[in-house]
C-alpha cells in the first residue's frame, strides 16, 4: 500500500510537471458564471484571453507566450485562466459586457465580474508576466486608478498616468479621461496635445471640433490638408451615418448638405467634394470615382505627392478611358516633380504604358529602376513592365 501511494504521487507529480510544461492550462470548457463562482471561493481574478480564431497576434501570443514556462509558472499558480473566441457562443456577450474592440485583449475580472485590469494586443513573454503582476497589484492596476479618479483626484500628473493607462488597454472611458486632460492644458496647439485633441474630438458640437476649424493652420501642419478635411469630415459623417438608414450610404446631397451646416464655406464644398470622391472609390463606383476625381483636382490641385500618386495608381488599375488616363498621367507627373521616387517613376510608367506612349514609358521605367537600384528597392515589377514596354509597336 505505502509503494502504491508513492507510485500515485509520482504518476500525480509527474502529471502536473507535463502541465506545466505545456503552458497555461486554461478552462476551456468551463461556464463563465462557473468561473466566477470559482474565482470569488479562491479569491482570484479570472484571466481571459480575448480572441478571435483569425486573429494573427491571438495565434503568436498561444505560441511564444502562453506555452512559455515562466508565464505558466506565473499564470497557473496566480489566477484562473480562461480563453473565450469573442466572436461567437458565450464570447459573444462578454465581448459586449467588457467592451472589447480588438484582439487579443486579456482581461482581469474578479468574482464578482468586475473588471480589474485589461490590456490589448500581443506581449512578450517576459512583458506579459508583469502585465499579471500588475494586475495583482491593486495600486497600480486599472481598477485602482480608476477608483482614484472616480474619488475626485485630479492632478495633472495623475490624470496623464490613467489617461495613458486607459488609451493604452482601450478602456471605454479613456475618451473622458482624455477630456478632462485637456481641459487643464492651456495650449491646445502645443504638438504633444494636439493629437489628443484631433483623437478627442468626437462631436460636431463639442470645444474640439470648434477647435480645428478655428487653427486650421496649426492641424494642417500636424496632418496635412487632406486628412484635416478627412478628419472634420469623419465627425460629420459619424452624425449622419448614425442618424442614415442601416446598411445604407447617404447620398452626395445628404452628405454636402450635413457638412454646409456643420462648416463654413469655402470649407465645406471642398471636403464634401473630397469626401463623395473617396467614398465612391471605397465602394468601387468606378464610373463615378474616375470623373469626380478628375473634378476635384482641377478645382483643388494636391501638392500631396503620396496622394497625387495613390490617385494616378488606382487610375491605371482602373480606368481604361485614355482622357481619364492622361489626367492621372499629369497627377503622376506632379508626384515625381514634388518627390522623385522610385515607386511614383513606376506608376508614371505605367500610365504611359498603358495610353500606349512607348518613349515615356521605357524612360519613367528605366528611370524607376535605377531609384530602385540606389535605393537597393524591389524592382521585379518594373521590369517586367519594361520588357512589355519594349515589345510596343
Amino acid at each position: 500500500m505505502k509503494n502504491l501511494w508513492v507510485i500515485s504521487l509520482i504518476f500525480c507529480w509527474s502529471l502536473t510537471a507535463q502541465a506545466q510544461e505545456s503552458g497555461i492550462q486554461f478552462h476551456q470548457d468551463a461556464k463563465w458564471a462557473e468561473l466566477l463562482v470559482k474565482a470569488k471561493s479562491e479569491n482570484k481574478l479570472i484571466m481571459v484571453d480575448a480572441y478571435a480564431v483569425w486573429c494573427g497576434p491571438c495565434k503568436w501570443m498561444d505560441k511564444n507566450v502562453f506555452a512559455d514556462a515562466n508565464v505558466a509558472e506565473f499564470y497557473n499558480a496566480n489566477f484562473i485562466n480562461a480563453k473565450f473566441d469573442m466572436e461567437q457562443g458565450e464570447g459573444l456577450t462578454l465581448a459586449k459586457t467588457y467592451a472589447v474592440q480588438a484582439y487579443p485583449t486579456i482581461l482581469f475580472i474578479n468574482g464578482e465580474g468586475a473588471t480589474m485590469h485589461r490590456v490589448v494586443g500581443g506581449t512578450e513573454a517576459e512583458a506579459f508576466v508583469e502585465v499579471g503582476k500588475t494586475a495583482l497589484d491593486p495600486d497600480k492596476r486599472l481598477a485602482g486608478l480608476e477608483k482614484r479618479f472616480d474619488a475626485g483626484e485630479r492632478d495633472p500628473a495623475f490624470i496623464q498616468q490613467v489617461m495613458t493607462a486607459f488609451d493604452a488597454s482601450m478602456h471605454p472611458r479613456a475618451a473622458e479621461v482624455v477630456g478632462i486632460y485637456l481641459q487643464s492644458q492651456p495650449d491646445w496647439t502645443n504638438p504633444e496635445i494636439l493629437p489628443l485633441v484631433i483623437q478627442n474630438t468626437k462631436s460636431t458640437d463639442s470645444k474640439e471640433f470648434k477647435f480645428l476649424l478655428n487653427n486650421r493652420a496649426a492641424v494642417e501642419k500636424e496632418l496635412g490638408k487632406q486628412a484635416y478635411l478627412v478628419t472634420l469630415a469623419q465627425v460629420v459623417l459619424e452624425e449622419v451615418f448614425t442618424a442614415a438608414v442601416p446598411g445604407q450610404r447617404p447620398s452626395d446631397e445628404d452628405i454636402t448638405t450635413a457638412l454646409k451646416a456643420k462648416l463654413p464655406q469655402p470649407l465645406a464644398d471642398q471636403t464634401a467634394s473630397y469626401v463623395t470622391m473617396l467614398l465612391d472609390r471605397e465602394a468601387g463606383e468606378q464610373g463615378q470615382y474616375p470623373a469626380k476625381a478628375i473634378s476635384y483636382y482641377k478645382k483643388y490641385p494636391s501638392e500631396d505627392f503620396q496622394e497625387l500618386n495613390e490617385a494616378a495608381w488606382y487610375f491605371y488599375e482602373n480606368v481604361e478611358d485614355k482622357n481619364q488616363l492622361k489626367e492621372a498621367v499629369k497627377w503622376a507627373q506632379k508626384s515625381v516633380q514634388l518627390n522623385n521616387l522610385y515607386f511614383n517613376n513606376d506608376t508614371l510608367a505605367a500610365l504611359y504604358y498603358k495610353i500606349g506612349d512607348r518613349k515615356n514609358a521605357r524612360k519613367y521605367a528605366e528611370k524607376a529602376i535605377a531609384l530602385a537600384k540606389a535605393g537597393d528597392e524591389d524592382y521585379t515589377a518594373t521590369e517586367e513592365l519594361l520588357e512589355k514596354i519594349k515589345k510596343m509597336k
